[in-house]
């Protein structure tokens, strides 16, 4: 069986297991692994697995000079810096959702603040959405809601626009629409 691990020295994560006496812990997504501790139980680790898997390893990220300094964990790009380990949403769904919005283009105008609450009349005048279109805005809001996991400012547009999975429509269209719009300049 392949599995892949990435290593990240010295810092705490939520985990899967602890090793108390080697002081070091485990997530896993799948077949995947991403430890942190110190760099002998990171060894130690590496090669426990190696003797029972075939076994991939993203980088080891840390302080020291022949550590790595950025490494990508599912998707998301982590980075030992001096102030500290950065992580960054995988950018990939950030243009996958501008360019499923047809907002990739340079014409495209971002905007600077997230409107979420539609006005009275809007609501009243919202026009669902064709059978033909659920799909795509359900994949739409699914892959914003994805993304707001890791990108904080998104979190409360993304999650309005979810209540409207159930029976979307064309104003929830535009508010996924504006969400894009805003990621059009934070992307």
């Amino acid at each position: 069986r392949r599995i892949e691990a990435g290593f990240v020295k010295g810092i705490a994560s939520a985990c899967v297991f602890q090793h108390p006496q080697k002081k070091f812990a485990v997530s896993v997504h799948g077949d995947k692994f991403t430890a942190t501790g110190p760099k002998p139980a990171l060894d130690w680790f590496e090669q426990v697995l190696r003797d029972h898997y075939e076994l991939t390893v993203g980088g080891r990220l840390g302080p020291g000079k022949n550590d790595d300094k950025e490494a990508a964990v599912l998707n998301q790009v982590i980075r030992w810096t001096d102030e500290g380990v950065e992580y960054e949403a995988d950018p990939r769904q950030v243009e996958r959702l501008l360019e499923e919005l047809d907002l990739d283009g340079d014409g495209v105008k971002g905007v600077i603040a997230l409107s979420v609450k539609p006005l009275q009349h809007q609501v009243e005048a919202q026009q669902v959405l064709g059978p033909d279109e659920h799909t795509r805005f359900r994949g739409l809001a699914a892959r914003a809601n994805y993304l707001a996991a890791d990108r904080v400012d998104i979190l409360f547009a993304a999650k309005e626009v979810c209540r409207f999975m159930s029976h979307p429509s064309d104003l929830a269209m535009a508010a996924l629409k504006n969400l894009g719009r805003y990621l059009q300049d934070r992307p």
